[in-house]
């Protein structure tokens, strides 16, 4: 066949090519047990191979067919694939290009070689060959080890107590050299991530451990406390990482990213443990002349905010709140921007400790006269810079969460800022700007949100809100289109409004009454689109107003037109 005889051709295009095309017939012949001779055949390319380029493109090959197949299918010759790919993974391997070909096929191949990872002798075999693989030369192949490393923790967690000590020196080594060696950030992201998987199994393993306790039963793992054991090294390297931030508004995952995701999860494992290990960083660098520990203090504070108990965090948390408020106006936007993200942590999961002073700092609208910097943090930071603005929605988003069970009491914690919040992140979607990061759907969410609950005293406020929101949706119709991405624009504009539509009228019942025919026709226009996410909205707006606005016995033409078309 003329595809397998280009796995060995010397252009690394066409191999690569040979490799995806043999994957793709296996996965029709190999389910329907045709192409029986074809594992055994990349095997033998592999282990009596004549040159490194059918090596590296058979090994390739196995990689994609193992990711591809279902694992049953494949399970039968675990052990000719196991022996390949441990085979072309060896550091006695000279060409690196096989053995990052290998190390990809394996990461593929853990799932069904369960068999083999029982046995304590293969299971040794593996992760000795994985773990020499971590200390090579090449950085992508490092990569690739990590990788592994992480599908082994998803896989195999309960199997990786007696290799711990290795794993444990190889990934906080590697977290290290990429605090100081930015280009290791990729090997470094991969070394966090083995620790992030490590907390997602173990926080896993205590729903489960919770469960059973309430079911009276035994749970069926245990937790083996790896990230209790290693916190106090691990956090600290996680602190550093937090200062390697990106120089610019690249969003490109990095290092700092990872290593705050990771913190995150860490305090979500051990709760109040990890208090002790990071407040002292916070505490000396929050109010660092070098923005970049002002940062990875700030987003630090943030990443710890889930898991450890409010009576553990309550000694800092008034202080800390101060300094993050007095952060929204940093001079450095990365520091502002993790700063509103910080309060929204802070709104979505210690609310109550912020006080009436604070509240007011963040939420007081200027009056005549007030000077600039009067004005409350979250209201100036909707006119900052994109990213920083959807921040803020968020916070404000996690704000009118809490009232939830507040929003049919005559009043509530949002009545007196109501008419402010709702004016300012009205203007914030219609910044010229508002099409970058989400901002626009974000104000969008922020807003619904506080109208679904808001209480009572706030309804006359929201009665002025909806012809405000219709004459959007009326004026949407006349913005002229020049391409795709215009069109993309007005119909996701378009959805927003409907949705907004549709809070207030729910929010509102018989009091939107008089506006049910003005937007059973909006809604009917809008029907026009051929956009079906639209019409989703729409017909959800239609129902809201339909079963909401108006009785069946008093609906005007229009109205029970638009339901039919609900309906």
């Amino acid at each position: 066949m003329a595809v397998l005889s280009t796995l060995s051709s010397s252009v690394k295009s066409a191999r690569h090519t040979a490799a995806q095309a043999v994957s793709a017939m296996a996965f029709i012949d190999l389910p329907a047990n045709q192409w029986p001779d074809l594992i055994q055949g990349l095997v033998s390319n592999v282990t009596n191979a004549p040159n490194s380029f059918v090596k590296q493109s058979s090994l390739e090959a196995l990689g994609y067919i193992c990711e591809e197949i279902e694992p049953e299918v494949l399970t039968p010759q675990s052990n000719l694939i196991l022996t390949a790919v441990v085979q072309g993974m060896q550091k006695a391997e000279p060409d690196e290009d096989v053995r990052f070909a290998a190390t990809q096929a394996l990461i593929n191949a853990l799932e069904f070689v369960r068999t083999n990872f029982e046995n304590e002798v293969e299971r040794n075999y593996i992760m000795q060959t994985v773990c020499e693989t971590v200390t090579a030369e090449s950085k992508e192949l490092r990569c690739a080890a990590f990788e592994c490393c992480v599908r082994v923790v998803e896989l195999y967690y309960d199997k990786l107590a007696p290799y711990m000590q290795a794993l444990y020196q190889l990934t906080l080594g590697a977290i290290e050299r990429a605090t100081r060696d930015p280009d290791e950030d990729e090997v470094g992201q991969q070394a966090i991530e083995f620790w992030s998987t490590i907390c997602d199994e173990e926080l896993e393993i205590l729903e489960e451990e919770e469960d059973a306790r309430e079911s009276k039963r035994r749970p069926e793992r245990s937790n083996q406390n790896f990230i209790r054991g290693a916190l106090p090294y691990l956090v600290p390297l996680l602190l550093e990482a937090l200062c390697k931030q990106a120089d610019d508004d690249d969003e490109e995952w990095n290092v700092a990213m990872a290593a705050a995701s990771c913190l995150a999860r860490v305090a979500q494992t051990v709760a109040d443990e990890v208090v002790q290990h990071v407040m002292p960083f916070i505490e000396k660098h929050i109010t660092s002349t070098d923005w970049r520990r002002r940062e990875a203090a700030t987003s630090a504070f943030g990443s710890i905010l889930e898991g450890p108990s409010q009576q553990v965090l309550q000694p800092f948390m008034a202080q800390a709140i101060d300094l993050i408020i007095r952060l929204m106006r940093d001079s450095s936007v990365q520091v502002k921007d993790t700063a509103a993200w910080t309060i929204g942590r802070v709104c979505e999961h210690q609310i109550t400790s912020i006080s009436a002073q604070q509240w007011r700092q963040m939420t007081h609208a200027l009056q005549p006269g007030e000077p600039a910097e009067a004005e409350g943090v979250l209201l100036a930071g909707l006119k900052d810079e994109p990213r920083v603005a959807a921040n803020v929605c968020t916070a404000l988003h996690s704000l009118a969460i809490h009232c939830e069970n507040t929003r049919n009491d005559q009043s509530n914690v949002l009545s007196p800022h109501f008419v402010d919040l709702a004016r300012a992140l009205l203007q914030c979607t219609e910044r010229a700007d508002a099409n970058e990061n989400n901002l626009r759907t974000s104000a969008y969410e922020a807003l619904n949100t506080t109208l679904t609950n808001a209480a009572m005293d706030t309804l006359p406020h929201i009665e002025q809100l909806l012809p405000v929101i219709a004459s959007r949706l009326q004026a949407s119709f006349s913005i002229q289109i020049v391409s795709n991405d215009d069109k993309e624009t007005l119909n996701d504009l378009q959805g927003l409004l409907c949705g907004s539509l549709q809070v207030v009228t729910q929010k509102l019942g018989d009091r939107a009454r008089p506006f049910a025919d003005q937007l059973m026709e909006l809604f009917l226009k809008v029907f026009g689109s051929k956009n079906a996410t639209l019409h989703e909205e729409a017909l959800m707006a239609v129902g809201a107003v339909a079963n909401g606005a108006a009785s069946p016995g008093r609906r005007s033409p229009r109205t029970r037109r638009a339901a039919a078309v609900q309906a």
